[in-house]
């Protein structure tokens, strides 16, 4: 990827700041060993932001990780490819149970932090290095790099290769690499792709002015224009997808959270979760 590392890994310490209102595991030690507050705090008060306007973000980040987590247990698959994992520990907490490989990837500048966070959460909690459980750097845009990653793997197994907030920060160009590199990917292994990340334009409702502060403070830090990728409308993305070779079945966030902790953490209305339901969403794509 193009942009400067230390800009994007700005975006996982965001992430991790809204996880450490939830159960999420280790969610809140992450938040903290990253810095997360302060990366926070930063952005709020350097771009005049309001952080009481902008609490809804924990159940919207609450609902993308737990329901993956939760469409990974259902699918019974026994491998896990995560690209640009940013801090989130969910290899750690899988793989702490028999019976799942999980490879997780970022840029360098992230892993290089996130090793040493997990070499922590293992000491304080007594939880063993596993072999099952592999962090290296690889950038997604990079096949050869993602094979690398890969070669730890049982081929003769199916994996789920699955990235969480990337799509987000690429152009379309670099959406389309990365769906080609997926489906060599599941090529090379079988399996499927998931991703919360597709955006579609004529879905979108507009933003409220703080939510559009936010994006655009992020597009500043990160040098990168939210949203690039997005599609115009539904048959546009259906497009895009037959093109690169995938077909998709797609699973609404909310109904896939077993149970949502942010909102009693944070006083908010469980009404909330009727408003985000529709635009929350997963994909869960196979080779055609």
């Amino acid at each position: 990827m193009t942009a400067d590392p230390s800009h994007i890994s700005m975006t996982a310490k965001l992430a991790a700041y809204y996880r450490q209102f939830t159960d999420i595991p280790f969610a809140a030690e992450a938040a903290d060993r990253v810095g997360a507050a302060d990366a926070f705090e930063a952005l709020v008060r350097d771009h005049g932001l309001k952080r009481e306007q902008l609490t809804f973000y924990a159940p919207m980040f609450e609902a993308r990780y737990k329901s993956i987590t939760e469409l990974i247990r259902k699918s019974g698959a026994t491998q896990v490819l995560e690209l640009a994992s940013g801090y989130s520990l969910r290899g750690l907490d899988l793989t702490r149970h028999a019976g799942i490989r999980y490879v997780e990837t970022d840029l360098a500048a992230v892993v290089e932090t996130k090793r040493a966070l997990l070499d922590d959460l293992r000491v304080r909690h007594g939880i063993a290095a596993s072999p099952h459980h592999v962090l290296t750097a690889a950038d997604a845009l990079d096949l050869d790099a993602l094979r690398a990653a890969a070669a730890v793997l049982d081929p003769a197994q199916p994996v789920v290769v699955l990235c969480e907030g990337l799509i987000l920060y690429l152009t379309q160009a670099e959406t389309e690499r990365l769906a080609t590199n997926v489906h060599a990917l599941l090529d090379d292994f079988g399996g499927t792709w998931m991703t919360p990340d597709f955006v579609v334009k004529a879905e979108s409702p507009e933003l409220p002015p703080e939510r559009a502060r936010l994006r655009e403070a992020i597009t500043g830090i990160t040098q990168r224009q939210l949203d690039a990728s997005s599609f115009d409308d539904a048959a546009a993305l259906a497009a895009f997808l037959r093109r690169v070779g995938f077909e998709a079945v797609v699973r609404r966030q909310v109904d896939e959270t077993p149970a949502f902790s942010s909102l009693g953490r944070l006083g908010l209305s469980a009404e909330l979760l009727e408003r985000l339901r529709p635009a929350l969403r997963v994909w869960v794509m196979s080779p055609l």
